[in-house]
């Protein structure tokens, strides 16, 4: 379904995106960059704190105005029909309005009726993102009746990045709260994969999104042996790629 220029830039942004320890920056990144994979209107990504409220330092609205940012916080975010999923959602799900609910019960809502009509945003879809039953944020993305309705490929598109970004989310909230699971997940791993001191020095700058080149200036190595380096890691973790790489250490 995809192209090959489009997986890689998927792995790319997955690379840049595990490095984030700071939730309000991967919101911003999300919305900016998921951008370049599937067009849309106006979008935002909200975190929700334990009582499912908004966090507003931590969430970003893109293509909303301060005024329509602010009606949705105070007003329409509890009328706002994804409240629907928070109480079924134990794990995160990709949803697209249209097929969560028909048209006709949708469009007489009183959510639909005045925040989304009036916005000429008559389509959303995205990611509830929960673990455990507990669900931290939600990123969703609206569409004009220019761009259309939500395709299957964009859908494809969010179920490839939904479990990255559940452990992207939890990460930064752990990070947040001043632990540091990223170094417990990654020692893990270096120890179920009996990697070699060396070969956990190199993970970990991997881990920082740093290329090849980087590594072989900072560990004072030659080029081909990061390479080798980099080939033994993902033998042992039985990846192929950097993002299945990342996958892997922060599922631990």
């Amino acid at each position: 379904m995809l192209k090959e220029s489009e997986w890689n830039t998927i792995n790319s942004i997955l690379v840049d995106f595990y490095t984030v320890d700071d939730a309000k920056v991967l919101a911003s990144k999300t919305l900016s960059v998921l951008r370049l994979l599937i067009p849309f209107s106006k979008g935002y990504f909200i975190f929700l704190d334990k009582q499912k409220r908004i966090s507003k330092d931590l969430s970003v609205f893109l293509g909303f105005d301060e005024k329509a940012v602010a009606k949705y916080v105070e007003t329409y975010y509890d009328k706002d029909y994804l409240q629907y999923l928070y109480s079924l959602t134990s794990e995160s799900i990709v949803y697209k309005d249209s097929s969560m609910l028909s048209d006709d019960m949708r469009t007489s809502t009183e959510f639909y009726q005045l925040f989304l009509e009036p916005a000429k945003i008559p389509f959303g879809a995205g990611i509830v993102i929960a673990k455990n039953k507990d669900v931290a944020a939600v990123f969703n993305m609206f569409r004009g009746e220019n761009l259309g309705d939500f395709s299957d490929k964009d859908m494809y598109i969010l179920n490839i990045l939904r479990k990255h970004l559940e452990n992207m989310v939890f990460n930064t909230i752990q990070t947040k709260n001043g632990g540091n699971q990223s170094e417990n997940s990654l020692l893990r791993m270096a120890g179920d994969c009996a990697l070699s001191e060396r070969e956990t020095d190199v993970l970990r700058l991997i881990a920082e999104g740093r290329s090849n080149t980087y590594i072989s200036e900072q560990i004072h190595v030659s080029l081909s042996t990061v390479k080798k380096h980099v080939y033994n890691i993902f033998n042992k973790a039985g990846v192929n790629s950097r993002a299945q790489l990342l996958t892997t250490i922060f599922t631990r």
